[in-house]
């Protein structure tokens, strides 16, 4: 009896061991299953950070202009916080700048005109205290687009626009020379040619494709490889209220007049190969270049038009050193002015290349209302600019020369201004009886106080030579601001900083100081401009 009970109790161990076992080891092989699940679990999750970190890389080294840069790959949802407002690969963006300036030597602003009093200029004739437009940089809104076609190709747009934050008109310079024609120089308001000239796209107006490897090809209305150089070696990335190469396009931004500094129906080509860049732009012969009719005394003649240009650019990038150098030329560039009372009341003016100055055929009794004068030339140059950084520093430098000619073909009344479609009733071709030289150059430095605040210094020199006729050089050295074709010299320096609040909203304030002689200062009542400004500009 006794053996029976020791091994019924033996026969119940066995098998609840063996019970123990069977669930122990289903336990193992459930805690092995999960373990596993977690395993694919953390390397999704490691997947899905390398991926965001290196696409929050490429967005921080992406200019924050750049839409373009974080589009290519193809749609994008709209980003609510500080990211580009973009949908379905279109994005939207913008800027308004304005602020408070006084000026030793200013005018009124006009509507349509997109500087202020900062700079020292013809109108200038009092002290102003006032408003101040687009003081750090212009106020524009715009839309640029990129859609996938096949991998590494999409088809890409942009469409912008410069306005005046002062009156909400689209900026217009040739608008502001209407404005003043008849008026005298100690009435007007601030004006000036220029590369806007109230179109409803003034800034860019143009599409083609883009590739990561073979570069981008657009067709349109563009801004020339030479203002896009300006941009980028200026210290105070054109900041109007403290750089005259950003307040004046006449000092180089379009090689030639400030009306250059943007072509319509031009092609532009920009590739980027490991460290070197290379750009070709070319402007197609485009619009009439007017006649002499009008003269009962002289045969009609019709002009040719030959307004074609082109310009290239060659640069690099290494070691915190960036370079860049652009060669190029404009046919028939013409330099808008106002019209004086004679003018205005109906006498229309051609001078052509080679004949005395007091030679011109007349037309009379016209309506010259809402037209401009114009002043033609043929036009070729090149500029360099380089920076350095270091650490929180950088240094930058540039220099630009531009060369003059009268037009090898002739421009006649009843053409058009380069900008805005404006009607020119009366041209000069023979201003540069000899070749017109004119020089810029500029350095600075942009010191990072810290994350937040940049302080940025900057001298410009500008110098042309007297080009003039053989009488009137003489005059010039009588006098050397007798003629706006003897030599003189423009200078400028300023000192700024700016403080990002945030990504999209700066605060700034600074002072700059300007002055001219010699032919530059020819008709003005002063030589020299001290304006202090502060403002604000928001961005998105």
């Amino acid at each position: 009896m006794k053996t029976k009970w020791m091994a019924a109790v033996a026969a119940a161990a066995v098998l609840t061991a063996s019970g123990v076992a069977r669930a122990e080891d289903g336990s193992v092989t459930a805690l092995r299953a999960q373990a596993t699940e977690l395993k694919k679990q953390n390397a999704a999750l490691e997947k899905r950070l390398s991926k965001l970190e290196t696409q929050q890389a490429a967005d921080a080294s992406a200019s924050p202009t750049d839409f373009l840069a974080q589009v290519t790959k193809g749609p994008l949802p709209v980003v609510l916080d500080d990211g580009p407002i973009c949908w379905k690969g279109i994005c939207i963006n913008g800027a308004i700048d304005g602020g408070l300036s006084y000026a030793s030597h200013g005018a009124p602003l006009n509507s349509k005109y997109y500087n202020g009093n900062e700079m020292i200029t013809k109108a200038g004739n009092r002290p102003y205290f006032g408003f101040n437009p687009n003081g750090l940089g212009n106020s524009q809104v715009g839309v640029k687009g990129s859609v996938e076609l096949i991998p590494d190709w999409a088809g890409v747009f942009t469409l912008n626009t410069y306005f005046n934050p002062q009156s909400g008109q689209l900026q217009n310079a040739p608008g502001s020379l209407v404005d003043n024609s008849g008026v005298p120089l100690i009435s007007q308001s601030q004006n000036g040619d220029g590369s806007r000239g109230g179109q409803a796209f003034n800034d860019q107006a143009n599409f083609g494709v883009s590739s990561k490897t073979f570069g981008t090809l657009t067709f349109g209305r563009h801004r020339t490889l030479n203002n896009d150089l300006f941009g980028a070696y200026d210290p105070t990335g054109g900041a109007p209220a403290f750089s005259f190469i950003g307040y004046s396009g006449s000092f180089g931004a379009g090689l030639g007049f400030t009306g250059d500094s943007r072509w319509d129906n031009s092609l532009k080509y920009k590739v980027t190969y490991g460290p070197v860049r290379f750009g070709a732009m070319y402007k197609f012969v485009d619009g009439n270049s007017g006649s002499n009719a009008g003269n009962a005394n002289t045969p009609t003649v019709f002009f040719k038009r030959q307004n074609d240009a082109a310009q290239f650019d060659v640069g690099f990038s290494y070691a915190g050193f960036d370079v860049d150098g652009v060669i190029g030329y404009f046919n028939q560039a013409i330099n808008s002015g106002a019209l004086n009372t004679t003018q205005l009341r109906g006498v229309d003016t051609l001078t052509l290349p080679g004949s005395s100055t007091n030679v011109a055929i007349n037309t009379v009794n016209n309506s010259n209302a809402g037209t401009l004068s114009g002043t033609a030339a043929d036009t070729t140059g090149g500029s360099i600019g380089a920076k350095y950084t270091w650490n929180q520093w950088k240094f930058y430098g540039g220099w630009s020369h531009m060369i003059f000619h009268n037009p090898k073909n002739p421009v006649g009344i009843g053409s058009q201004n380069d900008q805005g479609g404006y009607v020119l009733s009366s041209v000069n071709n023979n201003a540069y009886p000899n070749a017109r030289l004119l020089d810029v150059e500029w350095f600075g430095v942009k010191y990072a106080w810290d994350p937040k605040t940049d302080i940025i210094a900057v001298y410009e020199h500008a110098n042309q030579n007297s080009y003039g006729s053989a009488a009137t050089q003489r005059a010039c050295n009588t006098n050397n601001r007798s003629s706006g074709t003897c030599a003189g010299t423009m200078n400028q320096a300023s000192l700024s900083a700016v403080y990002h609040f945030t990504k999209r909203f700066d605060v700034y304030g600074g002072v700059s100081w300007s002055t001219w002689n010699g032919g530059f200062s020819n008709g003005s009542q002063y030589s020299v401009n001290w304006a202090p400004t502060v403002g604000a500009r928001f961005t998105f």
